[in-house]
């Protein structure tokens, strides 16, 4: 027969609504009668029926996980990696995972209402920021809680975000050239759009025009020109690799000729000689914190957005060497 919390009421020698309250490990039950229920609920092996909670609360237990349309995703590691990380940090808070995903920002918006509107999920983490669109304007409108992984100038103070301080890391990898004696740098991208882009390279630029050195901004082509650049700061791990394959087939030599650092210490830094010098932007961390940051939303919706800032550490290999 199945257990019920009369059952475990009764056993314990409580109402049935002081072992509810026990269970939701309320302030007002002390921590006598609370361990006295979870005795009880051990000896008759109970267990809450999850669609009853479900029903009761009016909430999924779920999140959704909102990748970036198909056609703007370059950084694939990245995504498998943060999500793998909200997986581990949902579990911890018995929370589900469901992902949205789509060709367009159409077929993204179609997906979130849908989830949203049939409870499947109680909010959202959203992997991508930059420009608004219209599925980070529909959450915004509705009151749907939700968490950004990224930055975003457009509203910014109507929503929480998780990442690190791109400028910051543009301005560290221009810094870090400039003390191994590097005097003429390139900062190499194959967009020109996004908000990682716009800090990474801003970072960059302030930098070098504070040390006093040459910095330019150089695009990913079939044919690469990094003019007379001895130092180079690439926009992430995959297109390092690229610039070092294009670079060789120039005859010209990383790092004994020219000096190569990226950022997010992919699978792909440490897969190849010569293995690359990268900024680690903390993947787990980004995915922990912005669940955690979810969950608190989800307890408490009205209150105040902000950014919370991931702290990153450069990984020092083999694409970089003093001049």
């Amino acid at each position: 027969m199945t257990v019920t919390i009369k059952d475990v009421a009764k056993l314990a020698g409580v109402n049935a609504s002081t072992v509810s309250r026990a269970i939701h490990d309320s302030k007002a039950i002390s921590d006598k009668t609370k361990e006295k229920v979870k005795k009880a609920m051990l000896e008759l092996g109970y267990s809450r029926n999850a669609a009853a909670q479900t029903l009761a609360s009016g909430k999924a237990g779920a999140i959704g996980v909102v990748f970036p349309p198909i056609e703007n995703k370059s950084e694939q590691p990245f995504f498998m990696k943060i999500l793998t990380a909200i997986n581990e940090a949902a579990r911890q808070n018995n929370i589900t995972v469901s992902i949205a995903s789509g060709h367009s920002n159409a077929e993204l918006l179609s997906q979130v209402k849908v989830m949203y509107q049939e409870k499947r999920v109680d909010g959202f983490i959203v992997l991508y920021a930059g420009e608004e669109d219209d599925v980070r304007s529909y959450l915004i409108t509705d009151r749907i809680p939700f968490v950004i992984v990224g930055s975003t100038i457009e509203r910014a103070n109507e929503i929480t975000a998780v990442d690190n301080n791109n400028q910051l890391m543009g301005s560290e990898a221009a810094n870090y050239l400039a003390s191994l004696g590097h005097k003429q740098l390139a900062f190499i991208s194959n967009t020109d759009s996004g908000e990682v882009f716009h800090e990474r390279y801003q970072g960059f630029v302030l930098k070098t025009q504070s040390l006093g050195l040459k910095g330019r901004l150089v695009r990913s082509k079939n044919k690469l020109d990094i003019g007379h650049a001895t130092g180079l700061v690439v926009l992430d791990d995959i297109l390092a690799i690229k610039v070092i394959q294009k670079l060789s087939e120039q005859g010209i030599s990383v790092p004994a000729d020219v000096s190569v650092i990226s950022f997010n210490n992919s699978v792909f830094a440490s897969l190849i000689h010569p293995y690359l010098t990268t900024f680690d932007i903390n993947i787990r961390q980004l995915g922990h914190r912005s669940v955690q940051k979810l969950v608190h939303l989800l307890a408490y919706p009205d209150d105040f957005k902000e950014k919370v800032t991931v702290p990153f550490e450069l990984k020092v290999r083999e694409s970089t060497k003093a001049v």
